[in-house]
């Protein structure tokens, strides 16, 4: 299938300092917002969740740095609803 833009422009991302930002890859389809947010509200207070129903993938601002950097350690290949989670920092 063909990328999407918006995918390509994720391509090499994992270039991004560390943040309180974070890309969230390789969802599930079934999953909803609630679902995602969830999973990682264990690691801290989001700041904010963008999430489209019927993508692939997710950013998610935490209040605090480390926050994210328990989150995208603990989370990291973490299967969710059969797939297993692929984390970046994204950018700001």
């Amino acid at each position: 299938r063909p990328r999407r833009p918006e995918e390509k422009s994720h391509h090499g991302r994992g270039n991004n300092p560390p943040s309180r930002h974070l890309w969230v890859g390789n969802l599930s389809h079934s999953l909803t917002e609630s679902a995602v947010a969830r999973q990682f509200l264990q690691y801290g207070d989001l700041e904010s969740i963008a999430f489209q129903p019927g993508r692939s993938y997710a950013f998610i601002n935490f209040r605090n740095e480390e926050d994210a950097f328990a989150a995208i350690k603990e989370l990291q290949g973490f299967s969710l609803a059969g797939n297993a989670l692929k984390i970046e920092f994204a950018k700001a």
